[in-house]
């Protein structure tokens, strides 16, 4: 991979199909390729652009994502998952996306990719949902 992302603080934008939302938490599935997807995943650089623009950008491209996620390219690093840029041109009536890159599952077997997307989903989710925003916290005092 000879354009690997070395910002270790760089966020990467994770967009979550509303089939793979359990219980409010996005399952761990989320977090690694699909068998399509050769062994990378496809994420959106937080150094161009934001959580709330990247999930404009891939809703409006006829793709469905019911929240977005962040994971750095540390966390995936700390996996042997490097990131690298891949900016997608416009094609096919859909808008070209600069920001797009790749999390590499490639040197990693399926089972190893399970137990690593797990421990992805938990980095991600420690930091939180990036958008929508989550709903706000009923007010104590309506609930009296």
């Amino acid at each position: 991979m000879s354009n690997k992302l070395t910002d270790a603080a760089e966020v990467m934008f994770r967009q979550i199909h509303p089939d793979l939302l359990q219980d409010g938490e996005p399952a761990s599935s989320g977090f690694r390729p699909k068998e399509s997807d050769k062994d990378k995943l496809s994420v959106d650089r937080g150094a161009l652009t934001t959580p709330v623009d990247a999930h404009t950008l891939f809703t409006s491209n006829g793709y469905q994502s019911i929240a977005v996620y962040g994971v750095s390219v540390g966390e995936f690093d700390d996996c042997g998952i490097p990131c690298e840029p891949d900016p997608l041109a416009a094609e096919d009536g859909k808008a070209a996306n600069p920001a797009h890159a790749l999390a590499s599952f490639s040197d990693i077997g399926t089972s190893k990719q399970k137990t690593l997307a797990k421990k992805i989903k938990k980095a991600a989710v420690a930091r939180g949902i990036l958008h929508p925003p989550p709903p706000p916290l009923p007010d104590e005092e309506a609930s009296h």
